[in-house]
């Protein structure tokens, strides 16, 4: 048989890449090697080719255990050559079966070949139908089964004394099985595209039904089927617990009682919805009362309080004491608005520095905005809400993007799909650890950071790494208005990005463009803190910036190391050391 590995990729005189793998019966019906296609691109023909070989893996898996025939058939053989064209969904047609056993046949073959999908033929209803129809008749019977064992297993239980007859529920289904069941829903629905990898948004509301079984007893849904009995399990969370293992107490933060309460409604929905269970809402679902109750000292502060957000002040600091990577973060923040999300997924095909718009003509005559060769951008979609968005850049961002691209190219394996931003091993800095959360690579930076300024400034806020998006929403909103602020951080309902005239007759980019050239002359100030050389990792302060800074201000003016000593409160050794280095770095 052929090998299975091919280490030498050799175009035929048609530019195509042939793969020779498996057999079939010719019309002699002799085993004859079967040659696949590949296509004319080698990176494409190598993808297709471990698909193929999955395929054929299959295929002797079948031999291993069924003692099927190790060879191509009629049905292999055309998913086979669909897979060498490159297309991985595979119409099945209906050829007048029964919707029941059509469903039943597309996901037999979904079961087989894992590598490739399965479906229905365009607008086949009878696929839809039997595959409900095969869903119900297995849920339902299944569901008696259970109810049948879970009755007769408490009954069992009570008499041995087990459990008391309150905790019986005589084989009705309960909250938390339903519950349990909606986590399995967000497993399936909530994953990664093309993986089966759960997303981050999916761990987290995982984490939300789990504090939903903690709080809420295991009670027979069908004594939550009335709008008072689910308006007290909502009102749980309006009236705020109070957090576990508090010292001092305090209730759960209003953000958390809505999210938990959003939950609950999503969880109530899907329950109406799955045939699973026969529970369905009350008719007067839609008017239950959700807003999250606050305290009088909170109403009181939510007048005059505002964001908590960084000075221009604070941001020269930051430039200031910031390594590379760090002003590469802070400047990615202010200049564009990005949060952890937006820098994480910021891939390098993304970037645009200097050079021309890529729509500069459609930019032009609908906005009327003129684009040169000394511009850049980064045009990306915001993962969040999938709005799209573009961002003119500043010329130190260009730098510090500068640099971390051919950081990140040095590293390796980049590619136009590649993240800008990874760790010194080439991971990428957004993803999710072991436990499905999300790594905290950007707020251990930030913090870093943050602490280093402290050290000379103990009074510099400590404040997390999103405020940074924050601050630069604010100081765009200053200069132009919500509406513009709202199109820079990529606020409101997605539009199409595959269609220009839509795209840019709905999103004024130009007047962002605009506010954000406005906003670099206010950061002047910013920019200006920053040292000469953007590349330049700074050196271990075993004694701060501030101090050493002093030191060299101190001996220009033609103070003793003694003096100078005594003036920023360090030993005559220190001083010399910090003296000379700087006598070496000139």
């Amino acid at each position: 048989m052929p090998t299975r590995t091919k280490t030498e990729w050799k175009p035929d005189d048609r530019g195509r890449y042939p793969r020779e793998l498996g057999y079939k019966r010719n019309k002699a019906e002799k085993l004859v090697p079967h040659k696949f296609y590949l296509g004319t691109d080698l990176v494409e023909a190598k993808r297709r080719n471990v698909r193929l070989e999955e395929l054929w893996e299959a295929i002797e898996t079948d031999h291993e255990k069924l003692g099927r025939p190790l060879e191509w058939n009629s049905l292999t053989l055309m998913i086979g050559r669909e897979i060498a064209k490159g297309n991985y969904q595979i119409v099945v047609p209906r050829n007048g079966n029964h919707p029941d056993s059509y469903a039943g046949y597309i996901n037999r073959l979904q079961n087989s070949f894992k590598m490739v999908s399965f479906l229905p033929e365009p607008e086949e209803e009878t696929y839809r139908i039997g595959a409900e129809m095969a869903r119900k008749k297995w849920t339902s019977g299944m569901k008696k089964r259970l109810r049948d064992f879970r009755a007769n297993e408490e009954n069992r239980m009570a008499r041995a004394g087990a459990i008391t007859a309150t905790e019986i529920f005589g084989g009705e289904e309960t909250l938390h099985e339903a519950l349990d069941d909606y986590i399995e829903h967000i497993k399936a629905d909530t994953v990664l595209p093309g993986t089966e990898t759960l997303s981050d948004y999916g761990h987290a509301k995982i984490q939300n039904v789990a504090r939903l079984k903690e709080r809420h007893q295991n009670v027979a849904l069908g004594t939550i089927n009335t709008f008072d009995a689910v308006q007290s399990m909502i009102d749980l969370w309006r009236n705020r617990p109070m957090v576990k293992n508090s010292d001092p107490p305090r209730p759960i933060t209003k953000k958390t009682a809505q999210h938990h309460i959003a939950e609950l409604m999503r969880f109530f929905r899907w329950l109406n919805r799955s045939s699973l269970y026969e529970w369905r809402k009350p008719v007067d679902f839609d008017e239950l009362v959700t807003n999250v109750k606050q305290s009088p000292s909170e109403k009181a502060q939510n007048g005059h309080t505002q964001v908590s957000t960084y000075t221009v002040d604070e941001l020269k600091l930051l430039n200031e004491y910031a390594t590379p990577l760090e002003r590469l973060l802070l400047l990615l923040g202010l200049n564009c608005g990005f949060g952890a999300a937006e820098q994480g997924r910021m891939v390098l095909s993304h970037l645009f520095l200097r050079q021309c718009h890529p729509n500069a003509e459609v930019l032009a005559s609908l906005q009327d905005f003129d684009s040169t060769s000394d511009d850049s951008f980064i045009l990306m979609t915001r993962p969040k809400t999938g709005v799209y968005g573009e961002w003119i850049l500043w010329p130190q961002t260009v730098q510090a993007i500068q640099w971390g691209r051919e950081r990140r190219e040095a590293i390796g394996g980049a590619s136009a799909d590649s993240p800008l931003l990874v760790t010194d091993r080439g991971t990428a800095f957004l993803k999710q650890t072991t436990g499905g959360n999300r790594s905290q690579n950007f707020n251990r930076r930030w913090t870093d950071l943050t602490t280093r300024v402290r050290k000379d400034f103990p009074k510099f806020p400590k404040l997390s790494f999103g405020k940074l998006r924050k601050t630069a929403g604010n100081m765009v909103r200053q200069i132009a208005d919500g509406e513009i602020a709202g199109v820079f951080l990529c606020h409101g309902r997605p539009v199409k990005n595959d269609d220009l005239i839509d795209l840019y007759t709905d999103r004024p980019f130009s007047k962002v463009f605009d506010a954000l050239r406005k906003l670099e002359e206010k950061l002047t100030p910013v920019f200006d803190s920053a040292p000469d050389d953007l590349s330049a990792q700074p050196k271990q302060q075993y004694t701060g910036l501030k101090k050493s800074k002093r030191i060299l201000e101190l001996d220009a003016e033609g103070k003793t190391v003694r003096q100078i000593a005594e003036a920023v409160g360090l030993s005559k050794t220190t001083v010399h050391r910090h003296l000379a280095d700087h006598r070496r770095s000139k």
